[in-house]
Formats: C-alpha cells, structure tokens, sequence
C-alpha cells in the first residue's frame, strides 16, 4: 500500500491559485492517498505609531480568510479534505520552508498570482519556489 503524498498549494485567491486547487482536487479523487495542504501567505506589515499589531493581526485575517473562501468552497463541493494554514512572511520562501517542514512531497501552484510584478512567462513567486524548492513543484497554467 503507497504512502500519504502530502501536496502544498499556496492560495491566494487568484483565479490561477483556484485553477490549480481543482486540478488538485482531480487528482484527490484519483488516488485517496493524496493529502492537501493550502497554505495562505500574507506580506508582512510593519507596526507603527498608527497601526497597532492588533490592527495588522486583524487585516492579516481577513485578507486569509477572503483569500481561502472560495478555496474552502470548491473542497465542500467536490467533498475534499485539506488542511488550512495561515503565514506572514515572503511568499515563496515561506512556500518552500513549509513545504519542507511539513514534509511535502509536491507543490503545486498557479503559474500567476496577485503580485503586483508578474514575470514574463511565470509569475514571480512561482519562478522563485521553482528555484529554492528540493521537491517537485507543478505549475498548472
């Protein structure tokens, strides 16, 4: 009998980040032994004088949770289980250290997201987990 293959999918809400989610989702129905694992990566933000860390606390929770509804909804429908996690940090390396840590065994991920500079070909994030990743990445387009 095969092992759990524990697979990471970074959701940012994107349509890409989805398109990648159902492809996931086929495979789940294919082989029960693939596990989901979404993680949700917001960009750090600085405390100051007019933003408490109770306020960035509660920004970085509501952009999660817009980011991963319709995420959430598309596992309901097709009756998948995942796992949900929430990170602050740079999104590719926070990709990747999670990836390892969790002891996954794939990503896979949308060839673009929200960033804001998108590279020509791959978006930016996805072109830098394809560099620091030791495992496989799956880019779905």
């Amino acid at each position: 009998m095969a092992g759990i293959n524990k697979v990471l999918i970074p959701i940012d809400g994107s349509d890409n980040s989805l398109r990648a989610l159902a492809y996931l989702v086929k495979r789940v129905k294919q082989d029960k032994h693939v596990q989901i694992c979404m993680l949700n990566v917001q960009l750090p933000i600085p405390q100051s004088l007019f933003v408490s860390r109770s306020m960035i606390d509660e920004h970085h929770e509501l952009k999660s949770k817009e980011a991963l509804t319709r995420a959430r909804r598309l596992l309901a429908k097709n009756h998948v289980p995942a796992e949900a996690i929430i990170r602050i940090g740079d999104p590719a390396e926070t990709i990747v250290k999670l990836a390892r840590k969790s002891h996954c065994g794939e990503v896979v991920m949308g060839s673009r997201g929200l960033g804001r500079l998108a590279g020509l070909l791959l978006g930016s994030v996805t072109t830098k987990v394809i560099h620091l990743a030791r495992m496989p990445v799956t880019v779905v387009p």
